[in-house]
């Protein structure tokens, strides 16, 4: 099979691979779509990992299915999820699921952005049905996820006041999940002209100095958290949604966040919960990502996806092998 190799956080290289073959208690899928993740072109991010093959929005037709496995079978389309909890230590019984030790640890082989991937054991279970749920949207499964974490984390409910920072693919699912959520208003900050458009076209109005129940701030800049948490209002809550640089300290009024009572949460990935939540968004309607979709891509040009998200060129770029 052919994968999409990262070998730096720039530079991607297509090369052949045997077929993975399903063991005990696993699965082996054919990718029908990736999407490409603001992670995916962290230079921080995949700094750490290279070489690699990237890619975990993605889902997949399953092709074998090792002994033992009862949940899904030959021919199936399913959502794959790349990491799974334990659902047992402390961390996870505190709601921190994603900083599970196994969470960590569990992982697809290899990435999706490649023409099959080994699901292990303890993923299969993790393995969602798409229905009738087309591909394109299906790929949305995963960032939705994080995103409805995010919400969940920081309280948001209907009638509540929410304030987007950054209208990249997090930050524009988040505008409309919360319309979904019945949120009263929903304001959006930006600075590129198009994207701005297409939050407004979403349901979000441009925000000028309105105080909210919540600021989702969708960019690690520290400009951005600091414009997020000066329009958070009394009692609100402040969500830091996209990772800082390692060692970048936030700038933020100490005195103004005890006094007001100021909630100051993150969020980072997403739960199996959250996953099956985002699934059923998806599938009623109340969500529908296919106007964030900009470039479809095959896998031989994985590296102009990624450089297309890098750029900001593209609001989310697709993969399909």
């Amino acid at each position: 099979m052919r994968v999409a190799l990262s070998t730096t956080p720039h530079d991607v290289t297509v090369q052949e691979r045997p077929d993975p073959v399903a063991g005990p208690g696993e699965v082996v899928c054919r990718v029908l779509a990736c999407g490409v993740c603001g992670s995916d072109v962290s230079t921080a991010w995949v700094a750490r990992k290279v070489p690699v093959v990237l890619g975990h929005e993605l889902c997949g037709e399953v092709e074998q299915v090792g002994e033992g496995v009862r949940t899904v079978a030959p021919g199936d389309r399913v959502v794959i999820h790349h990491h799974a909890p334990c659902g047992e230590c402390r961390r996870c019984r505190r709601g921190h699921e994603t900083l599970c030790d196994r969470f960590r640890t569990t992982a697809l082989d290899p990435g999706g952005f490649a023409e099959r991937v080994r699901v292990p054991a303890d993923l299969v279970d993790e393995l969602l049905p798409l229905g009738d749920l087309d591909v394109e949207r299906a790929t949305f499964v995963e960032p939705l996820a994080c995103v409805l974490r995010a919400l969940d984390r920081v309280g948001l409910r209907a009638g509540d006041s929410l304030l987007v920072v950054g209208a990249g693919t997090s930050g524009l699912l988040a505008i409309a999940a919360a319309h979904a959520r019945a949120v009263e208003a929903v304001w959006i900050r930006e600075p590129r002209p198009e994207r701005l458009q297409l939050a407004t076209t979403l349901g979000a109005t441009r925000h000028a100095d309105e105080l909210v129940d919540v600021a989702l701030v969708c960019t690690p800049a520290r400009a951005a958290i600091a414009d997020g948490a000066a329009a958070v209002a009394p009692g609100g809550a402040l969500c830091l949604y996209a990772p800082p640089a390692p060692g970048e300290r936030l700038d933020l009024d100490a005195f103004a966040t005890y006094m007001g009572e100021v909630e100051v949460h993150a969020s980072y990935s997403a739960g199996p919960a959250d996953m099956r939540a985002a699934l059923a968004l998806l599938a009623s309607g109340a969500v529908d990502p296919l106007p964030l979709v900009t470039h479809r891509l095959p896998l031989e040009r994985t590296a102009e996806a990624l450089e297309l998200q890098r750029g900001g060129g593209a609001v989310k770029a697709l993969v399909l092998p």
